[in-house]
């Protein structure tokens, strides 16, 4: 258990379908849970849970279920107190975590790049800037740990360095578009970040790149890819649109999109049409 005080030596918690898939018979973990929830008539408050116990889910956390590991036990352990998360070992724990298989470790090494502010200090050493690009860059490591990485690189470059455009850039652009198959929603959201960031801080993405995304099966996905392009022109995402329709194999939920769109774009040009018209 995360947290402070001794657990009970038996609690049952609820866990989400995609969690308890993670567990296996005879295999330890570590888990963190609570008792409490929000209060629906105030959201600063929390109150006594009646389903009892929940696993834990938050940034670095999803879930607080982490096989039961010496890195593992390393970490928690030396990240219980605000004096030991402001150490030099905790910051060489993460970088093991956040370079290790453990899937769980990477993320909450990431989670804690993402909101930890004494770790940014940590990283003036070049060499430990360098470590957490690798990982970003590596397409095997989990699309939900890279886009944290991505996403705290680019609204803080100073301290983890500036090469999150060219990740970005390389996720939009070499991510396997998967044929038709269902994207899994961890990568759907790595490509939506991408997308995003690259537009958010105006570094020009090429048409041919954008138009492969709007063939996704992740309706906001097409919808942002869709957005760059219309800024790019207006005939450029007419054209992607049409060339995606023509393709037989579109996901269903994706051509549904598409028609929708482009019904809302019909509507927004005979507007415009008409308030020209009405100028002149």
């Amino acid at each position: 258990m995360l947290g402070k005080g001794r657990p009970p030596e038996q609690v049952d918690v609820r866990a989400s379908a995609a969690a308890l898939a993670r567990v296996k018979s005879g295999q330890r973990y570590i888990f963190g849970y609570s008792l409490a929830r929000a209060d629906a008539r105030d959201p600063l408050r929390t109150v006594a849970d009646p389903r009892g116990a929940t696993l834990l889910s938050s940034i670095g956390l999803d879930p607080a279920l982490f096989d039961d590991t010496p890195l593992a036990r390393s970490i928690l352990k030396a990240g219980r107190s605000e004096h030991g998360r402001e150490s030099r070992r905790f910051f060489d724990l993460l970088l093991r975590g956040l370079e290790s298989q453990d899937a769980s470790l990477q993320y909450l090494a990431a989670g804690e790049i993402a909101l930890e502010p004494e770790i940014s200090e940590r990283f003036e050493d070049e060499r430990a800037r360098a470590r957490v690009e690798k990982v970003a860059r590596d397409q095997h490591t989990p699309p939900h740990v890279r886009a944290s990485l991505l996403q705290s690189a680019a609204s803080r470059p100073g301290e983890l360095g500036d090469w999150w455009r060219s990740v970005a850039m390389d996720v939009v652009t070499t991510t396997p578009s998967g044929g038709y198959s269902r994207e899994s929603s961890e990568s759907a959201e790595l490509i939506l970040l991408a997308l995003e960031e690259l537009d958010q801080h105006a570094v020009p993405v090429a048409a041919d790149a954008l138009s492969r995304w709007v063939r996704s099966p992740s309706p906001p996905v097409v919808e942002r890819a869709c957005l760059m392009l219309r800024k790019l022109s207006a005939p450029a995402e007419r054209d992607a649109i049409r060339d995606a329709l023509a393709e037989p194999g579109l996901p269903e939920q994706t051509r549904k999109f598409l028609n929708d769109h482009l019904r809302r774009l019909d509507v927004m040009d005979a507007k415009l049409k008409a308030r020209k018209g009405g100028a002149d």
